[in-house]
C-alpha cells in the first residue's frame, strides 16, 4: 500500500500547550499573513473560540504533523470563521474543504445548543482559491470592508464578506 493510501486526515480540537504553540507559528510561518504567537495563545485560551487542527496521520504511527487549522468565534447571534489556514506545502489536498467542514459542524452544534443565525467570515478580494471553496459550501458574499487588509508594500487590500445561514 502507499503512503498516501495509508494515510488519514484527522481533526481534532486544540488546547494551549506549548508543543501546539510551536506546531501553529510553524504552519503560520508558511504564510504571507499569519497570526502572531500573542494572537495564537490569546485564541487557544478563549472561551468563546474553537480551534481545530489537521493532521494527516499515517497508519498506526503515534506521531503526526499538524499541517492546518481553523479559529472559530461563538457570539452571542453569530459564529465566525476568524482564520483557516493550511500549510502552504500541503495546499491542494482538501485540508482546506475538510476544516471549513468541521468549522460548519461546530457551528450548526453551537446554533442547536443557543440558536445562532448564521456563520461569517472575511475573505482577501485577491484569495479567489478561498472565495470559491466557501461559495462551494453555501456561504454567499453579502458585502465588502474597503481597504481592510494591509499589503506588503504599505498597500490596502478589501475584503469580502460572506456568510452562510444556520437556520
Amino acid at each position: 500500500m502507499s503512503e498516501s493510501a495509508a494515510r488519514r486526515l484527522e481533526l481534532r480540537e486544540l488546547a494551549d500547550e506549548q508543543a501546539t504553540l510551536l506546531a501553529l507559528e510553524a504552519i503560520e510561518a508558511s504564510q504571507a499573513h499569519g497570526l502572531s504567537q500573542s494572537q495564537l495563545i490569546d485564541v487557544l485560551n478563549d472561551d468563546a473560540r474553537c480551534v481545530l487542527g489537521a493532521w494527516w496521520q499515517a497508519g498506526e504511527s503515534p506521531t503526526a504533523e499538524l499541517i492546518g487549522f481553523v479559529v472559530l468565534a461563538r457570539g452571542p447571534f453569530e459564529a465566525e470563521i476568524e482564520a483557516i489556514t493550511v500549510h502552504a506545502a500541503q495546499r491542494g489536498q482538501g485540508v482546506g474543504a475538510r476544516l471549513l467542514a468541521a468549522a460548519i459542524a461546530r457551528a450548526r452544534d453551537w446554533q442547536r445548543d443557543s440558536g445562532l443565525e448564521r456563520l461569517l467570515l472575511e475573505v482577501r478580494a485577491s484569495n479567489a482559491a478561498a472565495a470559491a471553496l466557501y461559495a462551494k459550501a453555501g456561504f454567499t458574499r453579502d458585502g465588502v470592508r474597503k481597504g481592510y487588509y494591509p499589503l506588503a508594500d504599505g498597500g490596502r487590500e478589501d475584503a469580502w464578506l460572506m456568510s452562510l445561514p444556520l437556520v
